[in-house]
């Protein structure tokens, strides 16, 4: 075999240079022989892990684009919001951003992020060096070389939905390429998602369209996590999806100036229906070959624990909330199409840290429960009423008068999960389970630390207050997420820390994506409807048609029945059902929504508040910045349109 030798300083690509990487650190004076990394299977798998290793981190929220978006609030003194490494999700809703120093830098590295051109030249390195190793099967090399491709193919999609047009990095450059060799253009917006298109097309089939056997249909329990066929397809049912979306399908609005050298545009301009097409028949396909192989919405069916039993008899909402809380949680569920297994066991920082309230027993112990990561007042109104139906649209909920304190009632539908007897607001009462199983309310009742603990979030309270023990980790809005936290995650140490794999892709998703693409082709339909319900119906919520027929509840009755209306309807039940799982970003985006949703305030209830009087007053606590359409892309780091002048930056930076 020809051997290769790679200089760690030497510019390649797109004038990228390799930082540290575990599978290149074996050889020193910053070189390493590459074929000395596949002279056997056990170094060949170690490269194959590699490969993942540059997946966005889903799980640490200081470097995750999950915090983006306006679902999210977190510490707001100056030691964590004026801080540029903490909470960066946040820092780009902020108007944080710039091309000098990107945070969250996916294109080259740094800000918090790994480069994934990166993580695509390791793949490319992969590719190359594979046919070398002498001691694995055909059948296992065809594997490895297929779950490389859609993470080849992944990586080409995570920068475009971030950048817009990027440079393909089909093949690395060599050591001796020549000068305008190296300094690569960006490509159109269609050639980048076709790009990572085919290489998942190549290996689901082959050039006559027949499936290919290479991938695995699943995974044994050591390698969940791995690409096999099931998130492949749901992996390009995303991309087909993002491609047939507003901001990259016919959007003359915001980029009919946007072009490269040679005058050329890089976004399409004009509407293709016919994409929408593409992504219903992908989508389809997914959902057709997951539900075959036992694929299914979540239902739990286990055994409540000794504090839920007479709930469980009594109230009217707890199977469904389990149905919702277990279908995040549980690890592995059949409701997971594609988790991230990359977890830190050991150590903080994850979103289950930061959101966990602190246990009643030990309220002055932080670690493992942070108990300042909570959630934005809008979060407190986007769920349904118990009717499924939002808030503003149902004529039994009392709109108007719904910051008006209360008393939480002794009934079956309250049980086990708000304070009966307590003051409340009648916008916490009489709401969809969901409400109940993921967000967390003063008075509410949050099964965490193994316990059903009764939460007081007003001050000098706890669990969940702010106070003198808690002068920086508590829920600064007063309204907290306990969504990401299992039931039975405990604090002081990781080993009393419940992990589960962090949803990346679940059924669920793909349901309400088939129901968006099936209204955007045909228009409001029996097949929307039905996937639609099928997310409704584990929630405990009366299917589309009937709710929305009725005069006696909904305002706009005939809702569903028009397209815009549709579009409505499916856009707030992803919202929601997806809510805090790091999508709501990318969907504001691609629809074309963020003026609707990003410019305005966080807010939250005034956390100094003794009494209910003095707690339920809403305020504004952090203003938030969005310029369109510049924010809708990422910039390219400056550094790397200086060294290549055939880069183009982005609108705007």
């Amino acid at each position: 075999m020809k051997s290769k030798i790679i200089t760690i300083a030497l510019i390649i690509g797109l004038s990228f240079t390799f930082t540290r990487c575990d599978f290149l650190d074996i050889v020193p004076d910053n070189t390493v022989e590459v074929g000395s990394l596949f002279e056997n299977r056990e170094k060949a798998l170690s490269a194959l892990s590699t490969c993942y290793r540059y997946l966005p981190n889903f799980e640490k929220l200081h470097s995750s684009m999950s915090l983006a978006g306006d679902e999210w609030v977190g510490r707001l003194d100056a030691a964590v919001a004026d801080a540029r490494g903490n909470t960066r999700g946040e820092k780009l809703m902020r108007g944080w951003n710039n091309s000098n120093d990107p945070i969250l830098n996916y294109w080259s590295g740094g800000g918090g992020a790994t480069s994934l051109y990166q993580g695509i030249r390791v793949c490319n390195i992969f590719f190359e060096n594979i046919e070398n190793v002498p001691d694995i099967t055909p059948a296992e090399r065809a594997d490895w070389i297929a779950q490389v491709k859609v993470l080849k193919a992944y990586y080409h999609f995570y920068l475009t939905r971030l950048y817009g047009p990027i440079v393909i990095a089909d093949k690395n450059l060599e050591p001796f390429s020549e000068v305008d060799e190296v300094r690569q253009e960006r490509q159109s917006v269609d050639s980048c998602f076709n790009y990572s298109l085919k290489l998942i097309n190549e290996v689901l089939y082959d050039e006559n369209g027949n499936p290919r056997p290479d991938l695995a249909v699943d995974r044994d329990v050591a390698y969940y996590g791995q690409i096999d066929q099931i998130n492949a397809r749901a992996i390009k049912a995303q991309i087909l999806i993002t491609r047939a979306s507003p901001l990259f399908n016919g959007n003359s609005e915001f980029f009919s100036n946007f072009k490269n050298k040679q005058g050329n545009t890089l976004f399409p301009l004009q509407y293709d229906p016919e994409k929408w097409k593409q992504a219903l028949d992908g989508i389809k396909d997914a959902i057709d070959y997951a539900e075959a192989r036992g694929k299914k919405l979540y239902t739990f069916t286990g055994q409540p624990k000794f504090w839920d039993v007479d709930n469980f008899e009594k109230s009217e909402i707890i199977q469904y909330a389990y149905n919702k809380r277990f279908s995040i949680v549980a690890p592995w569920n059949e409701e997971l199409l594609w988790g991230y297994s990359g977890l830190d066991y050991e150590g903080q920082g994850g979103f289950a840290h930061a959101t966990n309230m602190r246990s009643v027993a030990e309220p002055t112990t932080a670690s493992y429960a942070w108990q300042w990561l909570g959630a934005d007042y809008r979060m407190d109104e986007l769920f349904y009423t118990k009717n499924g139906v939002p808030i503003e649209d149902d004529n039994t909920f009392e709109y108007n008068n719904r910051l008006e304190i209360t008393e939480i009632p002794e009934d079956t539908y309250h049980k086990g999960y708000m304070q009966a007897g307590e003051k409340t607001i009648k916008l916490h009462l009489n709401r969809e389970p969901r409400f109940y199983a993921w967000m967390v309310v003063d008075r509410s009742i949050w099964r965490t630390h193994d316990m059903a603990n009764d939460v007081k979030m007003r001050y000098n309270e706890y669990p969940g207050g702010r106070g003198s023990q808690h002068t920086t980790d508590f829920y600064w809005t007063g309204i907290g997420v306990k969504k990401l936290v299992h039931p039975e995650s405990g604090t002081g140490h990781w080993a009393r820390v419940v992990k589960y794999p962090y949803p990346i892709i679940r059924l669920s998703d793909l349901y309400l994506m088939y129901a968006e693409a099936y209204n955007e082709y045909y228009g409001p339909g029996a097949e929307a409807y039905f996937y639609l319900n099928k997310v409704r119906e584990t929630g405990g919520l009366r299917p589309i048609e009937e709710v929305w027929s009725d005069a006696s509840i909904v305002k706009t009755p005939g809702k569903h029945l028009t397209k815009e209306g549709l579009r409505d309807i499916i856009h707030r039940e992803r919202i929601i059902e997806l809510s805090f799982e790091g999508h709501k970003y990318f969907d504001v985006l691609r629809w074309k929504e963020a003026d609707r949703y990003f410019l305005t305030p966080m807010k939250g209830w005034n956390t100094t508040g003794v009494d209910p009087e003095q707690f339920y007053v809403l305020m504004t606590l952090q203003p938030r910045v969005w310029q369109s359409p510049r924010d809708y892309l990422m910039p390219i780091p400056l550094s790397d349109i200086n060294r290549n002048p055939n880069l183009i930056q982005n609108p705007g930076w």
